[in-house]
């Protein structure tokens, strides 16, 4: 059932769109620079977003994002090794493109992340007792955070509706803050 209600809202979409003048559907995508502002540690970033545009002008944008982060680790019986953090980004954006000059844009945008991080994590723990040592071992954690996202594009659109510039975007997260920075190309297509 499930199925067949996907297929039917996928066949609705491509009709309206099919009927419509008006490029309503985007897709950009981007791989470059992940700072964590908070550890002072950072990674490539791989993105890929969606979008569709309202009678409005604003878009409803999906987007997926993994980062991998590289940082050295501060205690325990592996201090001073180094160990990578993996973060997966789920963000819902609305945004809206602001026509500079020509075929030039700034596109704000502002939305929901939830954040899942999976960090390896290695850890030994010794204890001594008069019968026997016990060894306590911890390899990686999993937690998840949600926050907000402040994305800022600035492109140039083509006449083929291929479109390409910068993205910066950052996030804060609920009770922690300013958290990850991005800095990467942007490559889309309207259609």
């Amino acid at each position: 059932m499930n199925r067949i209600l996907i297929f039917i809202s996928v066949l609705f979409f491509l009709s309206v769109n099919g009927i419509s003048q008006e490029r309503k559907g985007t897709i950009r995508t981007g791989a470059g620079y992940y700072a964590d502002a908070m550890g002072r540690c950072d990674g490539p970033i791989v993105w890929l977003e969606g979008g569709y545009k309202f009678n409005t002008g604003f878009y409803l944008n999906g987007r997926l994002s993994m980062a991998s982060i590289d940082w050295t680790m501060s205690g325990g019986f592996y201090e001073g090794y180094k160990t990578i953090a993996l973060r997966q980004m789920a963000d819902i954006t609305f945004s809206k493109p602001i026509k500079l000059k020509g075929q030039h844009f700034l596109e704000p945008g502002l939305g929901f992340k939830l954040k899942r991080e999976y960090t390896l994590h290695p850890d030994l723990a010794i204890q001594n007792t008069a019968e026997e040592t016990i060894f306590y071992t911890k390899y990686s954690q999993v937690f998840y955070e949600i926050g907000f996202t402040v994305c800022l594009d600035y492109y140039y659109e083509f006449k083929s509706n291929f479109y390409m510039g910068l993205r910066a975007d950052t996030n804060v997260i609920w009770a922690v803050g300013l958290e990850g920075l991005t800095f990467s190309p942007l490559f889309g297509f309207r259609f």
